[in-house]
């Protein structure tokens, strides 16, 4: 039987051509029909999802008897890097499951669509521009030149800065927990601390019995910072640092050759660190229950690592139930401001809280027209972005506070409120309250959560209905006149 050959009349060129041509992957295929933000989201559920199912086998648990929402709080919890638990990992999971859960918190700092990006890089496939454009706002990175190399850099850095502070913790670990579960202890922790998650692995008390060990408090207090300031910082850092060894430069042109985004960062953080402390050591100096048995020294040091942790960390050396009322309540504001963009922490950002600032102080000097920071004018975009980020935060943080104040009517409400806040800022401190949430209790805290990481902007750009411009969208109307405050 003879066979047909279909004639291809295809000049050289035309083959050329159409062997250059690639089908659309199936990340086009997505961002094609679905908006960047359902992806991302989309995302993070997929993951907590599958998290919680590895949780609930019988080889990731120590002990039964707890139900799957359990397992989907502290998968989201991980995923969301809150630190938030209605069990004490410690007891309930094996090693097995801590493992999954440190792959759930190194996910959920760095963001799926990171590891997706350096599958593909790794692949040998070249991205297109939906997909960069996809890894560049997955990522936090303003443009879309030399995504991959950007990535390769957070993937860099996060690896060194995890290994360092594993290595720092081993020493006290080790000594503690013996070689095995000691190297374990120090990895758990640090991938915890530098992805602001806030898990332990060894205890129900967070990091109590290392309250007053200056080791085991600075390391990850360290890293803590680090992951909150933002990998778009350190990336500036490290060029301002080989630029200034190679041009011979001046310690004191250090800060001032940083951007306007770095010097802010910085700034506000080391303004939160450093107010943070103060307020905590003295509203708690005297209180037995927390600072009152320790000596000055040790105050110091347990009120800093308590303002780092505020950065949406979740540790904690202290009882934070037996804190003092006005404690909490600063507590509260301090969490929602959180870390900064582009990094492993929540809340809404350092930068957002700056931008607010500058501009109420050219409100009130009647200078709307020349808003100043660092010797820089800033546009009155970042000013509604600023506005609508704070906006949005407070809208969700508020029905999150009503739901759990009208369903969990036995627990106090500051500390519905500290729970709330908590959640939504993926801080991960708790007022001895998530366990003793209701299950209706539990899902509010982990939509709060979910809420917090993929941000409130983006849930409302995900419910948006895409609607077609009206004809007369050219018309423009007379001014309203209406009487504000």
């Amino acid at each position: 039987m003879k066979t047909s050959h279909k004639p291809t009349n295809l000049s050289p060129m035309d083959l050329d051509t159409q062997a250059l041509v690639r089908r659309s992957t199936f990340l086009e295929r997505l961002i094609s029909r679905y908006k960047l933000v359902t992806i991302l989201a989309a995302s993070f559920a997929l993951v907590i999802l599958t998290g919680s199912i590895l949780l609930t086998l019988p080889f990731s648990n120590q002990e039964g008897g707890i139900s799957y929402l359990n397992h989907l709080f502290v998968a989201t919890s991980a995923v969301c890097v809150t630190g938030l638990s209605p069990v004490t990992v410690a007891e309930q999971y094996t090693l097995f499951g801590k493992c999954v859960m440190i792959l759930l918190m190194q996910i959920g700092g760095l963001g799926l669509m990171t590891f997706v990006a350096l599958v593909i890089n790794f692949g040998k496939n070249r991205a297109s521009f939906s997909e960069l454009r996809a890894f560049a706002d997955a990522t936090g990175k303003a443009g879309y030149y030399d995504v991959s190399g950007y990535i390769h850099r957070i993937i860099k850095y996060t690896v060194f800065f995890e290994f360092l502070g594993f290595a720092l913790l081993t020493i006290r670990f080790v000594k503690d927990f013996g070689t095995a579960e000691g190297l374990f202890n120090a990895l758990f922790i640090a991938v915890a601390a530098f992805t602001n998650a806030g898990f332990d692995c060894f205890a129900s008390d967070s990091l109590g019995r290392y309250a007053t060990d200056p080791l085991v408090s600075l390391t990850v207090m360290a890293l803590i910072i680090i992951g909150g300031l933002g990998f778009i910082v350190w990336i500036e850092i490290r060029h301002h640092l080989q630029d200034m060894k190679e041009r011979h430069l001046p310690l004191h042109a250090f800060f001032s050759s940083f951007s306007s985004h770095t010097k802010t960062v910085v700034f506000v953080t080391l303004v939160l660190i450093l107010s943070g402390t103060l307020i905590i050591m003295t509203t708690e100096f005297t209180n037995p229950d927390t600072l009152g048995n320790y000596n000055l020294g040790e105050k110091f040091l347990i009120s800093a690592f308590s303002s780092v942790t505020l950065r949406t960390a979740g540790f904690s050396t202290i009882s934070i139930v037996a804190c003092r009322r006005i404690t909490l309540l600063i507590m509260c504001l301090y969490m929602l401001i959180g870390g900064s963009p582009g990094s492993t922490a929540g809340g809404i950002k350092t930068t957002t809280v700056a931008i607010i600032l500058v501009m109420l102080r050219s409100f009130m000097k009647e200078e709307l027209d020349n808003c100043n920071l660092f010797h820089r004018r800033i546009r009155r975009r970042f000013f509604i972005n600023a506005e609508l980020v704070l906006t949005s935060y407070l809208f969700f943080l508020m029905i999150g506070i009503i739901a759990l104040v009208s369903t969990q009517t036995s627990i106090p409400t500051l500390h519905l409120i500290y729970e709330a806040v908590s959640a939504i800022a993926t801080v991960g401190l708790t007022a001895d309250t998530t366990a003793s949430l209701s299950a209706v209790g539990k899902i509010i805290i982990i939509a709060l959560m979910f809420i917090g990481r993929v941000g409130p902007i983006a849930m409302i750009e995900i419910f948006q209905r895409n609607l077609h411009k009206p004809p007369h969208n050219h018309v423009q109307y007379p001014s309203a006149n209406i009487m504000i405050g």
